[in-house]
């Protein structure tokens, strides 16, 4: 792997809400052309240069095009989003929010502005210990050592506490009380739903797709039973959530939306028969509870086409690769429609969230950043 044009940040907060300000920092950041790249464990420590709360502290590796400057200048107003107001003067002291450029892949600046690498960072112990966590074979340009070997001889004593990973769960559903998550066949809708119902305490609407008795048929002969197929699909999915909904819930998430059912019809049906679906869709919709947020999962067929066959659904066996495409295409054009609901999109490509705690977390703070 090349070390040579990555960058760092660290975030620290040690007043009020530390790991409130954390999360909202990170999604600020990426609402900037930031891509959030790796992101560390949080960990706890001592004030360091004056005596006050201890600190949470982080590292990210980050990808964007904005130049140091640009990017520091993104931070700065960040910072003062969150209530902080840097002065020179004032040396160390507590603050809601501090972030700071590490590393800009192998550059080496020093201005009125700015100063790269970080004249402070093999001092630190707070940045050197979430940073070996991400980038241990990064390697400080000047001093010519990378991060695993400049916490083993770096001359501070204070002790970096690591918080369990999950730590980093921002509050989604303060927004969105109800959650759905869509997208193709094999992405991980349940999959997702259920790991975020799991930690966020909600309750968990999932499709009982395996009712409908035509889906084997259906992807033998799809003309021929298509019409079956998405009119059972239709009718099971209003009876489903029109009885989940008869109490009130509090927190949801779904692995489906009854928009869905527009998607595949859309594809499947011949022109005739998709009109008076439609019709009765309409008539039906009227009566569904929306969410606040549908979540659109997308990724390369390839990996669907894994997933799928991973999975072993026999009736899944003989999907091909053009109706995957055909249902991508379905979703594309659903989500650029006029929909009574926000609607986001994230790319799942190479992410395995179902075991990896940090893609998980990822895609937990695309779906946070959707609230600011």
């Amino acid at each position: 792997m090349d070390y040579k044009n990555q960058i760092y940040i660290s975030i620290g907060s040690n007043k009020g809400n530390r790991l409130e300000y954390l999360q909202r920092a990170l999604a600020l950041i990426s609402l900037n052309n930031i891509e959030i790249d790796r992101l560390s464990s949080i960990y706890e420590t001592s004030s360091w240069g004056f005596k006050s709360n201890s600190f949470y502290n982080a590292c990210v590796k980050i990808n964007t095009l904005l130049s140091p400057h640009q990017l520091l200048k993104v931070l700065l107003e960040i910072e003062s989003q969150l209530g902080r107001l840097r002065n020179p003067k004032a040396g160390y002291n507590s603050r809601t929010i501090d972030l700071d450029i590490l590393f800009y892949g192998d550059l080496i600046i020093s201005d009125f502005e700015l100063i790269l690498p970080h004249p402070k960072l093999h001092l630190r112990n707070f940045v050197l210990a979430p940073l070996k966590e991400i980038a241990p074979k990064c390697e400080h340009p000047l001093l010519k050592k990378n991060i695993s070997l400049l916490l083993q001889s770096s001359p501070d004593n204070a002790i970096c506490k690591p918080l369990k990973f999950s730590i980093w769960s921002p509050p989604l559903f303060d927004a969105f009380p109800y959650i759905v998550i869509e997208g193709n066949i094999g992405i991980g809708k349940t999959t997702l739903a259920k790991k975020i119902a799991t930690r966020y305490d909600a309750e968990l609407l999932t499709e009982a797709f395996s009712k409908n008795f035509h889906l084997k048929d259906f992807y033998k002969n799809p003309k021929k039973f298509a019409l079956a197929v998405e009119t059972f699909f239709l009718k099971d999915r209003i009876q489903q959530a029109s009885a989940f909904w008869e109490k009130r819930k509090s927190l949801v998430v779904a692995d489906y939306s009854i928009y869905k059912s527009l998607v595949f019809a859309g594809q499947n049906l011949e022109v005739a028969d998709f009109k008076k679906y439609k019709q009765v869709f309409d008539i039906s919709i009227n009566k569904q509870e929306h969410p606040n947020l549908l979540v659109y999962l997308h990724a390369e067929i390839s990996q669907l086409e894994s997933q799928i066959k991973k999975r072993g659904r026999d009736f899944e066996k003989d999907i091909k690769k053009s109706y995957l495409k055909k249902i991508e295409n379905g979703y594309h054009e659903l989500i650029k429609s006029d929909l009574p609901f926000p609607v986001i999109s994230v790319c799942v490509t190479k992410k395995n969230f179902e075991i990896n705690e940090e893609d998980f977390q990822k895609i937990l703070f695309s779906i946070y950043k959707a609230s600011f």
